[in-house]
């Protein structure tokens, strides 16, 4: 059953029960009795921060409170009831796919969630929001790359001046890039942090977001992503989370590496790229607003 589906035959299942209570004698007063006011969720964005990579995002999903009453989680854009009248103090916070997996839908730990009220509320009125989350104040962050100036990344990995313009909308900047001919099979990058730069979380969350491409349409092109922690004795660690096949178009994707990190306490951590080509044709891999973010 779709989440669609399933907000739809709740929300007229609650709308029944409100009526029923609205006219049955000796109960309390419904709000607005029992019609709901509508709030309409779309289009959200990032504010910037001081964090690279917020004019590009993916946020599919969002979460609703209304009143301290947890609404639940939905697919954007949606309409979501809610039987409140007068003041309505609203939080909405942004939902993504964890690592990429469409089954794994989580509310994003490092964005704040968006407040406000909806004030003088009445019913069957519609109010339409477009959600603006912020980082909170205390994410850390050990790899920041824009690529506006170095890549930070090995020379496998080279700089394109204002790859092209249309990129990242309202922007004419840099990306990495790792290029593969027809004759080469795998290249990788990796990201080399400066020197002593562990990531200590405290069992708390750590994600790796990043902006990426490819500069055909090949389905036979991929490329992994994961993150290596060294030891100070040299002892080296891989944890490869995931196979991308990427696409001519930018897109963003969000993978949680608390788990490793947390058990790897102490090593210095790299971010890797390895791009894979069976296409037979030349083919560049595109890598933009790479960071690694985590809570300590």
């Amino acid at each position: 059953m779709t989440k669609e589906l399933r907000i739809s035959m709740g929300a007229g299942i609650a709308l029944i029960m409100a009526l029923l209570l609205a006219i049955s004698p000796g109960c309390r007063k419904v709000a607005n009795g029992g019609i709901p006011i509508y709030l309409r969720v779309d289009s959200p964005s990032i504010a910037d921060d001081g964090l690279v990579g917020n004019i590009n995002w993916r946020i599919p999903d969002v979460y609703v409170s209304a009143n301290s009453t947890d609404l639940g989680a939905y697919q954007m854009p949606v309409t979501v009831p809610i039987l409140s009248d007068g003041d309505a103090r609203m939080i909405v916070s942004g939902g993504i796919f964890r690592n990429g997996i469409v089954s794994q839908r989580i509310e994003y730990p490092f964005w704040r969630p968006d407040t406000f009220t909806l004030s003088t509320a009445q019913a069957g009125q519609v109010f339409t929001r477009h959600p603006v989350y912020h980082y909170y104040a205390d994410v850390k962050h050990s790899i920041l790359s824009d690529f506006n100036s170095a890549t930070g990344f090995d020379t496998t990995m080279h700089l394109m001046n204002g790859v092209d313009a249309d990129s990242i909308p309202g922007r004419i900047w840099q990306c990495g890039v790792i290029s593969l001919s027809a004759t080469d099979s795998v290249k990788g990058s990796l990201e080399t942090l400066s020197s002593g730069d562990a990531i200590v979380t405290n069992g708390r969350q750590a994600f790796l977001e990043f902006n990426f491409k490819q500069s055909g349409t090949s389905q036979a092109v991929s490329f992994d992503v994961g993150l290596r922690g060294t030891t100070s004795t040299g002892l080296i660690t891989d944890n490869t989370i995931l196979t991308i096949f990427p696409t001519s178009s930018w897109k963003k994707t969000y993978l949680d590496f608390s788990t490793f990190i947390g058990n790897n306490l102490g090593s210095n951590f790299q971010v890797y790229f390895v791009g894979y080509n069976a296409s037979g044709a030349p083919v560049d891999f595109y890598f933009d607003d790479v960071k690694l973010l985590y809570f300590q």
